[in-house]
């Protein structure tokens, strides 16, 4: 059944996890058989200026916006009837309608808090089945509608939290998040260290900077890991040319310090590292799980990302810090302390559910089916 449905992903731009998420699913539905999928950032799309002003703003809620991006984020986790996130009720709607419209599609799946989609769907009065990819550990109240017919989430804590909010069991499956199969594979660590040309045996500390490459302090950070005793560096500067040029002018000669800016190959960099610095991103958190590579969280922002931070910590999946001299000093230990990051793996082991976009598209035919079963039984 799944070979002839037309299936719409919706998905949002903001950060690089929602973007690879809905990229993973096309990826496996088409494999499935399914040669009729649409991916579309509905935002985008709809209003191309004004998104690209307010992915600005959300990247620079890293740095110099934290309190203000924060202050919206819990305004709408808040249990009230008007937030001053209403207005997305309504963004993008027009380009959605027309969207379903020219496509008709059978069902969509969205990997972004879009409250616009459910909202058109539940005034058009449509049949189409909707479901959502909840791409972080903490939930936020724009996941949650009356139209969505299941929803995937990344852990039993997270169901457990929907459950209390009224939402009926049947509607939730814990699948993980979806992320890249490479992720998933098993590769010679050896072999990966000698591809990026580093040694055997000193331990490797990775840094992270995210896609948009907004870690602060790395100059410091990185001449303060080389003190440590045969200790290696990869620094990952994402799409922030400047960030790389410099730590290249500083550092380019020093055979301990790899440098890259944005990578298709964050899976061998997790795999042959001893201890990953990061941004605490729902899909680079899932990445890691799926790895086991130790982590430490680096200055969550307020948002999603403290709440994902926090939601490691608890279950012992990670280490927060939030200033230089904690994150050298505890990279300093947790390199020296095997012991340490055997717990840890074995913390991350435990929340960690294999194949998301496999169990999820299995999922989605299922209820294809069901749909199809439905509409049979409706005309005899």
């Amino acid at each position: 059944m799944i070979q002839n449905s037309k299936i719409l992903i919706l998905t949002g731009s903001y950060g690089n996890g929602h973007l690879k998420v809905s990229n993973t699913l096309k990826e496996t539905l088409i494999a499935y058989g399914c040669n009729e999928v649409i991916e579309s950032d509905l935002y985008l799309e709809a209003h191309p200026l004004l998104t690209k002003a307010t992915k600005f703003l959300y990247i620079k809620s890293f740095t110099y916006g934290q309190k203000l991006y924060g202050s919206f984020y819990y305004a709408g986790k808040k249990e009230k009837s008007v937030s001053p996130l209403d207005f997305i009720n309504y963004y993008g709607r027009k380009t959605l309608a027309n969207l379903v419209k020219e496509f008709n599609p059978d069902i969509i799946i969205n990997t972004f808090p879009m409250t616009v989609v459910p909202e058109f769907l539940k005034k058009a009065g449509s049949p189409i089945p909707m479901v959502n990819v909840l791409t972080d550990f903490g939930l936020h109240n724009n996941w949650i509608h009356e139209e969505i017919g299941r929803y995937y989430v990344a852990s039993d804590d997270l169901k457990a939290e929907m459950i209390e909010k009224g939402i009926s069991s049947e509607r939730i499956k814990v699948t993980g998040i979806p992320i890249q199969s490479s992720f998933e594979s098993d590769d010679d660590k050896n072999l990966l260290l000698e591809s990026y040309d580093l040694k055997k045996n000193m331990p490797v500390t990775l840094l992270a900077a995210g896609a948009h490459g907004v870690m602060k302090n790395m100059v410091d950070i990185v001449q303060r890991l080389l003190a440590i005793k045969d200790n290696q560096v990869i620094i990952v500067c994402g799409h922030n040319k400047k960030l790389k040029m410099s730590l290249t002018s500083k550092f380019g000669e020093n055979n301990h310090v790899k440098i890259l800016g944005y990578t298709n190959n964050m899976d061998d960099l997790m795999k042959l590292s001893n201890v990953m610095v990061t941004k605490p991103g729902g899909i680079t958190l899932s990445e890691a799980l799926a790895v086991q590579v130790p982590l430490i969280l680096y200055r969550s922002v307020p948002g999603q990302e403290r709440e994902n931070a926090l939601f490691f910590e608890q279950k012992g999946a990670c280490i927060n810090v939030d200033s230089p001299d904690s994150l050298i000093e505890t990279i300093t230990n947790l390199i020296s302390q095997e012991q340490m990051q055997t717990t840890m793996k074995e913390n991350m082991k435990s929340l960690y559910h294999p194949h998301a976009a496999k169990v999820i598209c299995d999922d989605v035919r299922n209820m294809l089916e069901e749909q199809k079963e439905k509409r049979i039984k409706e005309i005899i």
